[in-house]
This record gives structure tokens, C-alpha cells and sequence, in this order.
């Protein structure tokens, strides 16, 4: 294998099998080297292959005097996200928080700060990223000799949802502006304050998030459920009916998807489950 980029004196990128990018990271591996040099393989420890063509590309143009250290600690904090997170992420996070961190210690260094209020309620829907995030945020602290704000979960969190949903960025803060809108109808309707610890209101504000990303798919199951069911429900508790009608007019109108029937009583439910723990009764 020869060296097409390196990155720092621990870290070269290669053309990797099938001509894919492949980072080789292992101590010295790049100490010396130029491109077109022969990897001493024997250094060789971890392994990471860019799939995505639009993901080395984007690679190749971080510049070449970032900080090593930023680069080392990044790809530390993404190995432990991996192996943190509930759900698979991609490899292109090792981009997106390498590039993020970057940014964020150039805005640093000039003084700049960003108001992140508007990702307050990314702890609330996504609250098992939130708590991975976190973890990170106090790793980069550790390592990295800036003053990096704990509020920095937030960006950390909408970077590993991104990379969970194979998204984009602009799709991860819509679909996280959608649920916001929600809750927002459901506090206003009811007159009551969603408790960030309530199981009920996790499980509900969990649900709406899978519920955008099955939304205009085709193939998605359909159970047999009678609308005996949802008049029962909603005979019982009106005021969630009323909520979850306003929810469904809301997602149809946001969307341009009217939700099925059984998604409407899932909904339906889930409100109910907020009633019964004690938020609210009848």
C-alpha cells in the first residue's frame, strides 16, 4: 500500500481495496512519509474505510494544518460512540465530528459563540444520543486544551443522529422541529408542562420520532386494528382525542402525509399513557 494523503504523524490515507479511501492509523505510521511512499503495515492498528465518495471527498478537503490532536481525540470519540449508541452509525461521523470540532475550536480561538437554545429539546427527543453525547463533549474536554461549553452535546448529538439516520443535517433539525411543534400543541392544549423525566413522555416524544422517519415508506406494516378500539379510547378520553386529531391535522398539513389509522391510534394511545401516569386525568 502507498500513501495518497497524510493526515499527522499517526494517521495516512490510502487507496484501499476496490480503490475505496482507507485511513491507516497506528503510532509513527506517518512520521516521514510523503505521498506515493510505501505504509509500513506493521504499524498499522485501526482500520477505516470511506464508502462514500461525497465522504472522501469532503475528507480531502479538511486542511492539512488541522491540530493531530484534534484528529486522534475525534476518532477515540467516535470509536466510543459506536460502541455507546443504541443504534448503528455510520462511519461518516469520524468526518462530521472531526470537521465540527475543528470549526469549533477556530470559533474559539476568535471569540465566537454560537447560540444553540433553539437544540434544547434535542436532550428530550433523543435522550439516549443526548447522554452519548455528553459522554464525548467530557472526553474532548479532557484532551483538548479549550474551553469547551457542556452545551456542546447539543451539535454533538444532531451529529450522531444524522450519522444513525443516513441523513442529512437539514433533515435531522426538521424532523427535530417537527416533534417540537408537537409537544408544543400538546402543552398548550392540555395547560401542562412535559416532565424531561416522565417515562411516558419519553416513550410518546420517541414514538413521533419513528413515526416521521415511517411516514411516505412503502412496504410498512399494517395491523389489523377495528376503529371499535379508537371510539373507545376516545370516548374515554376526549381531551386526548382532541390533541391527537390536532397532531394528525398538524403532521398531514407539515408533511403532506395523512397518517393511517393505526398510526392515529398509536398516537392516541401514547397520549393516554401520559394521562395515566399522572400528568393529567380524564
Amino acid at each position: 500500500m502507498r500513501v495518497s494523503k497524510v493526515i499527522n504523524n499517526n494517521m495516512v490515507a490510502v487507496a484501499g481495496d476496490g480503490g475505496k479511501e482507507t485511513l491507516l492509523r497506528g503510532l509513527g505510521i506517518g512520521f516521514g512519509k510523503k505521498r506515493g511512499d510505501e505504509v509500513d503495515e506493521a504499524k498499522v492498528e485501526q482500520r477505516y474505510v470511506l464508502q462514500d465518495e461525497n465522504l472522501i471527498r469532503r475528507f480531502n478537503d479538511l486542511p492539512i494544518d488541522i491540530d493531530a490532536s484534534i484528529i486522534d481525540v475525534c476518532f477515540d470519540v467516535v470509536a466510543a460512540i459506536k460502541r455507546e449508541c443504541p443504534r448503528e452509525v455510520s462511519d461518516s461521523l469520524y468526518l462530521l465530528l472531526t470537521d465540527h470540532v475543528y470549526n469549533l475550536v477556530e470559533r474559539i480561538q476568535m471569540g465566537i459563540t454560537f447560540d444553540n437554545s433553539v437544540l434544547w429539546n434535542l436532550k428530550a427527543v433523543y435522550p439516549e444520543e443526548y447522554e452519548v453525547a455528553r459522554h464525548a463533549v467530557a472526553t474532548l474536554q479532557s484532551r483538548l486544551p479549550y474551553a469547551i461549553e457542556d452545551s456542546e452535546a447539543s451539535f454533538v448529538t444532531l451529529h450522531i443522529v444524522n450519522a444513525e439516520m443516513r441523513g442529512n443535517m437539514h433533515e435531522t433539525y426538521q424532523l427535530t422541529t417537527y416533534i417540537e411543534d408537537i409537544r408544543d400543541i400538546v402543552e398548550s392544549n392540555l395547560g401542562i408542562e412535559f416532565d424531561g423525566d416522565d417515562y411516558s413522555v419519553n416513550r410518546f416524544l420517541v414514538h413521533l420520532r419513528f413515526l416521521f422517519s415511517r411516514l411516505g415508506t412503502s412496504g410498512a406494516e399494517e395491523l389489523d386494528v377495528g376503529d371499535d378500539l379508537a371510539s373507545m379510547i376516545g370516548e374515554r378520553y376526549p381531551r386526548a382525542r382532541d390533541v391527537a386529531d390536532k397532531i394528525a391535522t398538524y403532521i398531514e398539513a407539515s408533511t403532506g402525509h395523512k397518517l393511517s389509522r393505526e398510526e392515529g391510534l398509536y398516537l392516541l394511545v401514547h397520549l393516554v399513557q401520559i394521562f395515566r401516569s399522572g400528568l393529567l386525568s380524564g
